[in-house]
């Protein structure tokens, strides 16, 4: 069962520095059953990463958390580790209502 996931952390090198990492690791996250729904930085604090992330599993989740190498990939990336929070959602939602909006 997949499960949808609130995560935010902490971003030093700026999110263009960030996103080119993710790019990156496309293999790696498709191997992984990974889906970005969203990310983005706050308005008012560019440091502030927020992500709702989808995975195929709650194991999926715990392996990308237990990546060792993608966690020093991500560090170098800018990404503060200790500073991340991941939140899962439970199955009560709705998206994309009532249209996506989709920016680059």
């Amino acid at each position: 069962m997949s499960i949808i996931v609130k995560s935010q952390i902490k971003i030093t090198k700026g999110f263009d520095t960030w996103k080119a990492m993710v790019k990156s690791q496309e293999d790696r996250i498709n191997e992984m059953g990974i889906k970005f729904l969203f990310a983005g930085t706050e308005k008012d604090d560019p440091n502030q990463l927020h992500a709702i992330m989808l995975f195929p599993s709650m194991e999926a989740l715990q392996a990308f958390g237990a990546n060792a190498e993608l966690t020093e990939i991500r560090r170098k990336a800018g990404a503060v580790i200790e500073s991340g929070i991941m939140t899962p959602i439970s199955d009560d939602y709705f998206t994309n209502y009532p249209d996506a909006v989709i920016e680059h």
